[in-house]
């Protein structure tokens, strides 16, 4: 699994509600019934456009643009992107609004709605460079440079043995070469 991408809504009228992104693919948010997403229209005044956001999602990573919404997108806090008051929605949707990287904890606040954005990266084996999966992570090994892979933790808990076991081999013919002969 390539890793992961979540989004949690943790205020407005979908809170409690969670999108799991596991493949490719982008989301419009706002309040049409063609948004991946949809957001409810506010009872007292509409603060969600009918396409407010793009999501552009390739797990385990995430973009967000704005498309020129009249209360615009927020990151963090941070506004970033919005239409002016005396621009309408045509000439909005003729503008490029910038794309913003998203990370592991971010939020996305439109309105009065708020998601809180999850990323689930893949975890390899240091040895094998394989793919740990989810379900299997709790039963790697975590090492110094990174993770380990049961199958490969065990092999190499084998090799340890018999290196241990040869060294040991050597010590006691050293020994035994030295004219120390075993105890009968």
């Amino acid at each position: 699994m390539p890793g992961r991408v979540t989004l949690q809504v943790r205020e407005g009228p979908l809170a409690g509600t969670a999108y799991d992104f596991p493949e490719r693919t982008t989301a419009l948010l706002g309040r049409s019934r063609e948004c991946t997403i949809q957001i409810p229209m506010h009872e007292e005044r509409q603060i969600i456009s009918r396409m407010h956001c793009l999501l552009d999602i390739n797990p385990p990573d995430i973009r967000v643009r704005d498309f020129g919404s009249l209360n615009g997108t927020d990151v963090n806090g941070k506004r970033i992107g919005s239409r002016p008051v005396d621009q309408s929605i045509a000439e909005a949707r003729q503008e490029q609004y910038p794309e913003y990287d998203l990370q592991d904890g971010d939020t996305i606040t439109l309105g009065e709605t708020v998601l809180h954005v999850e990323v689930v990266r893949p975890v390899y084996c240091e040895m094998c460079d394989g793919e740990i999966p989810d379900d299997h992570q709790d039963e790697s090994h975590e090492s110094d440079d990174g993770f380990v892979c049961d199958d490969c933790w065990k092999r190499r808990r084998v090799e340890t043995r018999i290196e241990s076991s040869r060294d040991q081999s050597l010590g006691d013919q050293q020994t035994y070469e030295g004219g120390a002969q075993p105890a009968d």
